[in-house]
């Protein structure tokens, strides 16, 4: 069946499709019509099928070079080729041929792709010398490339072992080069016996193995004392430079460098390879990379250590004069503005430092901490989202994703991240570990979690010397939360270690005189002066403000006051419950029932959770006391049926029982006469009953049960038979009762 181009046109598109949908089982039939009818493409559309046919190729098929270079050909001679079509050929840097490489970075000479496969074909094939070039020249041009300075690492270190292994003379330039550039201490300690070297060499030897075998201190003594004092090869230089910047020593950085010199460009014109390759080595030799390097070290001097603005701005400006893609001197720019705390420009600079090399995990890096500034914390989480998509989480990364949940509200995911972060990875000392435990302290505050807030806690402080501020800071976390978990004794020496350092924050003052007034266990220190009204915050309006007012009206007895405020703090705290049972405790001390009895009522009704026998009991005898005694018979009664085990084994079975008593109490308010004589009789019932019951039953009867005769004679009797000492009233009342009992029942 005959085929039209525009068939043919829509079976190349579909092929490009699925190879885009890694769908390459599919394509080969789409390629086999193109081809059964290729002449009926016009000339305009070979290079397209060309370079699906080399995708499908490298993709599906075993590599056949000789086709692909056939197909790379007559994209040439078309004037249709690529940076793309080179990259699918040189990747295969073990079978393609070196021409192609040759004319492949020719045609793209800023192509960093092309560049690293061609050094990989010439360190396969041993040729370290121009391997070496082309790495250099690739640094020159995407400083930014930590991958090429790796790979460049390698061939270097290869070539210097080849070097060292011959057994002809190899040049020592040459091998004290590579060991410098490598930091191999073994061939650099050997080195140091060679008479060939000058003294601006044996100085670089000398400088090298004192960097790698002493502190950092050290080295700075050697620098001020003796080295200094040098002629130091500008390679010296820089190598001191950067030993310091690497140390934050940005104090001795300007000290190791002098200005500059101007880079010394290459003319760029070239046809052929050779003349290329002439230009890379003098791009390399320029020196272009190295002022560029200068005015970053300077630069980074400036803004960490001197804030000399000035000299700061000359080294951005000269630096991005020299090259301005150069995308570390694009992120020192992007420093300056966020300290600047101009966001705009800050996200500027980052985003074209990363267009021009910055890699993308650096990137996000620096995003992360500009919306952390800005606190956009759904941007964090969708840059943390993107990093995770092409990198392995890392505890930073983790950090600020949990950060952003927190403030987000969503605390259980948060948790979840933590409890990653924390699990899963190494905790080096100066890492995002203890702010991380300190997320998951107030995530278990929040919730009341006192036990497993204080295990993060001493998790925490490992990360802290002791008594530094860090240390004494997490401490003083501890003193709220050891408050609010009711273990006085220990919040007290949490509160009183960092009041002897001088570290104890001014709000949690109070906090440890309410421990010292509270707790009859903790004695006051003479060294703690007294608190006085002048203590009190006028208008509170905060949590702190609230809670601090409360305990300083309780200690100096403004009871009223004390519970009132304790009680506005309880709305905002997160332990609501906690500062409303103190309120109370509060009220009770202070013997304002009707205060007392208005708290209590809120527990009830709103927080009825945390009710306990102890709590249901004091708002059952503050009813009583208000003499709301039904309400009061009501709340003893539900007492009783909520707590079994206290109320019948928690009191005295006798004339002292509490419950009963009260129960009779209310009664005797509610005039409930059967349930009144009920438990008056429960009380009674018992071979030596209490014969102030007995003469209170007895006054009850006289005025309720006159018509009684046997109740009357019954209690009449047992005060003659107990020998309570009756009146002669009672007597004659009792012979009387017992005549009438007589004559009415037993005639």
């Amino acid at each position: 069946m005959t085929k039209t181009r525009q068939d043919l046109i829509q079976h190349i598109e579909r092929a490009e499709q699925l190879y885009a949908a890694n769908l390459y089982s599919h394509l080969s039939s789409h390629i086999t019509t193109v081809q059964e009818h290729f002449e009926q493409l016009n000339e305009t559309d070979y290079a397209r099928f060309y370079r699906i046919v080399m995708l499908y190729i490298c993709a599906f098929e075993d590599l056949n070079m000789p086709v692909m270079e056939s197909y790379l050909e007559a994209l040439e001679s078309l004037n249709e080729v690529q940076a793309s079509d080179y990259e699918l050929l040189c990747s295969h840097y073990q079978h393609c041929q070196e021409s192609v490489y040759k004319k492949a970075v020719v045609a793209f000479p800023y192509n960093d792709t092309l560049h690293l496969h061609y050094a990989l074909k010439l360190k396969h094939e041993k040729r370290f010398t121009d391997a070496i070039l082309i790495l250099k020249y690739i640094l020159e041009c995407y400083p930014a490339l930590t991958e090429v300075r790796f790979l460049l690492h390698e061939v270097q270190s290869e070539y210097l072992q080849i070097l060292c292994d011959t057994d002809e003379a190899a040049d020592y330039k040459a091998i004290l080069g590579l060991a410098s550039a490598t930091h191999n201490l073994d061939i650099l300690k050997g080195l140091q016996l060679d008479d060939q070297l000058d003294q601006e060499s044996q100085s670089l030897v000398h400088i090298q193995l004192a960097l790698w075998n002493n502190k950092s201190a050290e080295i700075a003594k050697l620098w001020k004392n003796e080295w200094k004092l040098l002629d130091l090869t500008p390679s010296t230089r820089y190598l001191l430079a950067d030993y310091a910047k690497t140390f934050m020593r940005y104090d001795l950085v300007a000290q190791m460098l002098r200005a500059p010199k101007t880079p010394d460009f290459p003319e760029e014109n070239f046809k052929n390879f050779e003349q290329y390759k002439a230009y890379m080595q003098g791009l390399a030799d320029s020196g272009w990379q190295l002022a560029q390097h200068h005015y970053l070290l300077v630069g980074n001097s400036a803004y960490y250590h001197t804030g000399n603005e000035k000299i700061f701005n000359i080294c951005v400006t000269q630096g991005l004069a020299q090259n301005p893609n150069n995308p570390l001197l694009l992120v020192l720019k992007a420093h300056y503005f966020y300290a600047k705390e101009d966001y705009n420009q800050t996200g500027a600079a980052y985003h074209e430092a990363f267009k021009n090399g910055l890699r993308l995990s650096e990137y996000l890096f620096y995003l992360l901490e500009v919306n952390n500034r800005i606190k956009n914390w759904q941007g964090i989480l969708n840059i943390v989202e993107q990093f995770h998509k092409g990198q392995t989480p890392t505890l930073k990364t983790l950090f600020f994703q949990a950060q952003a949940l927190v403030n987000l509200q969503q605390h259980d995911a948060a948790l979840k991240v933590i409890n990653e972060a924390l699990q899963d990875f190494p905790h080096p000392m100066h890492s995002y570990a203890p702010w991380l435990y300190s997320m998951r302290m107030d995530y278990h505050k929040k919730n009341q979690n006192y036990t497993a807030f204080l295990e993060d806690l001493n998790e925490e402080i490992y990360f802290y010397k002791i008594g530094d501020n860090d240390y004494c800071q997490t401490i003083n976390s501890g003193v709220e939360a050891l408050l609010e978990k009711g273990d006085y004794q220990e919040c007290y020496k949490y509160a009183i270690y960092n009041h002897e350092q001088d570290k104890l924050y001014p709000h949690l003052y109070p906090v440890l005189h309410w421990l010292c007034f509270y707790d009859f266990l903790i004695t006051k220190p003479d060294y703690l002066e007294d608190v006085t009204t002048a203590d009190l915050v006028e208008t509170p309006t905060s949590f702190i403000d609230y809670r601090n007012n409360g305990f300083l009206h309780w200690i100096l007895g403004d009871n009223k006051s004390g519970a009132n405020a304790l009680y506005e703090a309880s709305k905002l705290a997160s332990n609501t419950t906690y500062y409303l049972k103190l309120a109370l405790e509060c009220a009770n001390e202070g013997y304002d029932d009707s205060q007392s009895l208005q708290l209590s009522k809120t527990i009830k009704n709103q927080f009825p959770e945390i009710r306990d026998w102890h709590l249901d009991l004091n708002y059952a005898e503050l009813l009583k006391k208000e003499k709301h005694y039904t309400a009061a018979y009501n709340a003893y009664w539900d007492l009783i049926q909520s707590y079994l085990e206290a109320s019948f084994f928690g009191f005295p079975k006798d004339e002292y029982n509490l419950l009963a008593r009260a129960l009779k109490e209310c009664a005797l308010g509610m005039e409930n006469k059967s349930e009144y004589h009920k438990y008056n009789a429960m009380l009674l019932s018992k071979d030596q009953p209490n014969k102030n019951l007995l003469k209170e039953q007895q006054t009850y009867a006289d005025q309720h049960y006159k018509d009684d005769l046997f109740l009357r004679h019954n209690l009449l009797e047992s005060n003659s038979l107990l020998d309570i000492e009756m009146t002669e009233a009672e007597k004659d009342e009792l012979l009387q009762i017992k005549s009438l009992i007589t004559a009415s029942y037993f005639v």
